[in-house]
């Protein structure tokens, strides 16, 4: 009695280590650890339901009966597992397939229920079990055969696979199947108690299988038959002899080419490829080939790379010719598409690059920008926003909108940085798609008003600077990671002339200041200076008592004021913007006469024709060849008199400046200071003949001729 207890305590012992190993190996994650957990739990459970059992401590017969049903079959279950994970056949093991194997172990629970529902057992589990029981222990012992028998056949054929090494622990693993089948197969069970050959079996294979995994590595190689590797592959391949008949093919061949099996074998193999008279002339010339031909089947188009390779014998004798068929028409409709993307977004930015040309300040260019993407991708309605650089808190105003109602436009004038999704997307400077605005809590109600379902949130980043946001729209279900990639781009293309033209427009402004500083200093500030020393030599005069000396001082005062006030005219004038293109240059001549020359009150004769068929250079060139002869006047003559002529002779165009100021001598004078040379270049620019004549105390006459095309080179000077 306490060798049986030792030796019952010595097998449960063992079956414990092994259900703790089982724990270790899945925590290694190797191959089989979930079929030893299943198979030592299994075999711990019907072991210890016999010694429990045997010692009385269950008394019920129906109830040791239905714990060892469970867990033989259990550990036949595991076997079986164990078997599909070590030839790559899992697929078994998913659910619901995994239900069909505890189907026996209910049926059983069904039948010794319903036999021993009120009979308790007065006979230990060791002895003949009861007439009425044979069938149930029938049923149990032939679904564990049939379990064992399926594991056997699952790993017979990969027996003889692989090298030498892995062959023997093939061996190993093809035993722990083996052993428990070993009783039902020498029909040696009637010699020992009913299940307890069986369940000791059980617990010989759990020893097995901890020894297999204890020497496989975690990534062991796995063999494969030529069914999986060749009958499998996604790739097609036809055998044909010397004589072109078809000899072999695989499952792919058939399915690309939808040809049966039984109009393959034998045949000639311009039966099979008939569409193609290139490949039957490549396999009638004996060489290797490789070609790519396309055909119409089932209602589509299949794009085919066919390869051909001459078979040889060790001899070198040509016995027969290997065709590779590899269907890449997924490969070609990728290309197809990722060109005509390619091609979307060449227009998309070649329209973008030419509104940036055409558009004559920013929001011209940004509401054009808008348009083109509204259009390329189907947007239901798109909002930009740039930010604000004089708020004192970071917001992005509404620069332009399409398809968004005029009464939803009062709440979308901005949005602010401190928004929860804006603040997000600021941080991350990635894309953001709202599938439902109307769910995202991060979402305003002024945008969830105009946005109501799915939006697109797409930076406009440039230089690593935050520019602002496009907010769009699209109809379905929303814009795929390639259309936003697209959106991207074009965002950045967007910033980047924004930012450029922000730049243009500083540098145009600091330059103007600039000039202005200049232009104030050479005139207006001399002036004011001189009317200083002026207004200082009149004051000592007085104080002295040269009263006649004052009263010269005082009109050279007089002089430089008027002078001063003059040239400050002259330099409000100059800030005003010109439109030659929509005033014309007669009108824009006569308001500076009026506004400067008129208001100095310097006498003036105008004769100016109003259409003179002249181009914008034309005009831009005359005009400002006439600005600078009068700001000359203005600055330098001291006239009282100004005459102005443009008009249209026989000889062309003529424009005359004439004064009765004090004049220069030509040869003395520097001409750059007197804008003289910026005349002449301007008068080159549209091949007009420029002359200038002046005396001392005389005046000045500038005069410009714009000869007509026809006429000689030659000019009569008067």
């Amino acid at each position: 009695m306490a060798n049986m207890i030792a030796i019952e305590f010595s097998i449960i012992t063992v079956l414990t280590i092994s259900f703790f190993l089982s724990i270790y190996f899945i925590k290694r994650k190797k191959r089989g650890a979930y079929s030893y957990f299943l198979l030592n739990f299994s075999a711990l459970l019907s072991y210890i339901s016999i010694v429990l059992f045997s010692h009385s401590v269950i008394d019920q017969l129906r109830d040791a009966l239905l714990i060892l049903h469970l867990g033989n079959a259990g550990c036949a279950t595991a076997i079986l597992f164990f078997s599909f994970e070590h030839t790559n056949q899992k697929m078994w093991m998913r659910f619901p397939r995994i239900l069909l194997f505890f189907l026996e172990p209910i049926i059983s629970y069904v039948l010794v229920v319903v036999f021993f529902a009120d009979e308790y057992a007065m006979r230990g589990i060791f002895s003949v079990l009861p007439d009425y029981l044979q069938g149930v222990d029938y049923l149990h012992v032939f679904y564990i055969t049939l379990l064992l028998i399926i594991s056997i056949v699952v790993f017979a054929p990969r027996f003889s696979e692989g090298e030498r090494t892995s062959r023997s622990r093939r061996i190993l693993k093809f035993s722990i199947i083996f052993v428990p089948i070993l009783p039902a197969a020498l029909q040696i069970n009637h010699l020992f108690s009913p299940y307890l050959l069986e369940t000791f079996s059980f617990v010989f294979s759990s020893v097995l299988m901890g020894i297999s995994l204890i020497y496989t590595p975690v990534t062991e190689f796995v063999p494969w038959s030529r069914k999986h590797v060749v009958d499998h592959m996604q790739e097609g391949w036809v055998v044909v002899d010397s004589e072109n008949r078809i000899v072999d093919i695989n499952s792919f061949a058939k399915i690309l080419l939808n040809i049966s099996k039984k109009k393959t074998y034998g045949t000639h193999v311009k039966e099979m490829f008939f569409r193609w008279p290139n490949i039957l002339k490549i396999l009638a010339s004996d060489q290797d080939a490789d070609v790519r031909v396309s055909f119409n089947t089932k209602g589509r188009f299949l794009y085919l790379h066919v390869k051909v390779l001459l078979l040889k014998n060790p001899m070198g004798a040509t016995i027969g010719q290997l065709i590779l068929l590899r269907d890449y028409t997924e490969h070609r409709q990728a290309e197809e598409s990722r060109q005509l993307a390619r091609d979307e977004m060449f227009s998309l930015l070649h329209s973008i690059s030419g509104a940036a040309s055409r558009s004559e300040n920013t929001i011209e260019f940004i509401t054009a920008s808008m348009y083109q993407v509204a259009y390329s991708f189907m947007s239901q309605s798109i909002a930009i926003f740039f930010n604000d650089k004089e708020a004192d808190n970071q917001r992005f105003l509404l620069a332009a909108h399409q398809g968004i109602d005029d009464n939803c436009l009062e709440g979308l004038a901005f949005v602010d940085e401190k928004d929860a999704l804006i603040s997000e997307i600021i941080k991350s400077r990635k894309s953001i798609q709202i599938k439902d605005t109307r769910t995202d809590n991060r979402i305003s109600v002024a945008l969830v008003n105009v946005f109501s379902e799915d939006l697109l949130f797409v930076p406009i980043i440039s230089e690593e600077d935050f520019l602002g946001l496009i907010l769009i729209s699209c109809e379905g279900p929303g814009y795929s990671e390639n259309e936003i990639t697209r959106l991207e781009i074009v965002a950045e293309q967007v910033g980047s002339f924004v930012r450029i033209e922000r730049r243009r427009h500083i540098a145009s402004t600091l330059s103007e200041r600039q000039r202005l500083i200049r232009d104030l200093h050479d005139s207006v500030t001399q002036r004011l200076y001189a009317l200083v020393m002026t207004a200082e030599a009149a004051k000592l005069g007085m104080e002295s008592g040269n009263i006649s000396q004052s009263s010269k001082v005082i009109a050279q005062l007089s002089l430089h004021a008027h002078q001063a006030l003059k040239e400050m005219r002259l330099f409000l004038h100059k800030l005003q913007p010109i439109d030659l293109e929509r005033e014309g240059l007669a009108a824009v001549l006569m308001h500076r006469l009026e506004a400067v020359e008129g208001r100095a009150g310097l006498e003036r004769t105008i004769d100016i024709d109003e259409n003179l068929g002249l181009n914008p250079e034309e005009e831009l060139a005359l005009f400002f060849i006439a600005q600078e002869a009068l700001n000359n006047i203005i600055k330098h003559a001291n006239a009282s008199f100004i005459k102005v002529k443009l008009k249209k002779r026989s000889v062309g165009i003529i424009l005359e400046v004439h004064d009765n100021g004090k004049g220069f001598e030509l040869d003395k004078v520097n001409r750059y200071g007197l804008g003289l040379n910026n005349m002449s270049e301007r008068a080159k620019q549209i091949n007009a003949i420029l002359k200038i004549s002046s005396a001392r105390n005389i005046g000045t006459r500038v005069v410009v001729l714009l000869r007509d095309a026809d006429l000689p080179m030659a000019i009569e000077e008067k």
